[in-house]
């Protein structure tokens, strides 16, 4: 499956629409660090984004990694089903909470219920109202489920904080300035994912 996210298309669209978001971009695009566009995956592989965005919730990026491998290793596999067989003690002993450890044994019961086959024929928020069905999963969560598992082009967050803090620092907007921000992502789209993109690669490798 191939990215759908079209940077040529993007660039030229901001060009016309924000050129502060034309030179992010651009200067992203020939940086000494490239941009890395997310590739769809597989509906077989979406639980598995699942699970991984709820060990990642409130901790470090390196403990989270620790933990996902350690519960990998434990279940061999990330489907509903490994997670469905596995005791809950042993899952947890991989250095979840007692609470995300309920969230996963939770959520693989009822993951059949989540139309999850027909997400490439649902809409955004069709698709967001059917996430935050599962335990741990919110509206950020599903947005960033959005654009890095099913490579949504037109999402953005203004519930994630790196976002709301590349705005603040590549235009002059102050945090009450809401309408001004609502009007500058709004004028991205239908690029609003790569504009994402642009804002975090921007504030990492800056």
């Amino acid at each position: 499956m191939k990215p759908s996210i079209d940077t040529k298309a993007a660039l030229e669209h901001f060009k016309q629409t924000d050129v502060v978001m034309a030179r992010l971009l651009k200067a992203a695009l020939a940086g000494p660090v490239p941009l890395v566009l997310p590739t769809p995956r597989k509906p077989e592989d979406y639980f598995g984004s699942i699970v991984s965005s709820i060990i990642s919730q409130q901790i470090s990026t390196a403990a989270a990694r620790s933990i996902k491998a350690r519960v990998v290793e434990a279940l061999s596999e990330l489907t509903p089903e490994a997670v469905r067989a596995i005791e809950f003690n042993t899952l947890k002993a991989c250095g979840l909470s007692e609470k995300k450890t309920q969230y996963l044994k939770h959520n693989a019961e009822v993951w059949h219920q989540i139309p999850y086959q027909n997400f490439v024929h649902m809409d955004d928020e069709e698709i967001i109202k059917e996430l935050i069905k599962l335990y741990g999963i919110g509206r950020w969560t599903a947005e960033m489920f959005l654009m890095f598992s099913l490579v949504r082009p037109d999402i953005f967050s203004f519930g994630d904080l790196g976002l709301m803090q590349g705005l603040y620092r590549n235009y002059p907007y102050k945090p009450h300035y809401v309408r001004k921000i609502a009007q500058t992502v709004e004028s991205w789209s239908p690029h609003r994912t790569l504009a994402s993109l642009t804002l975090w690669h921007t504030k990492d490798n800056s």
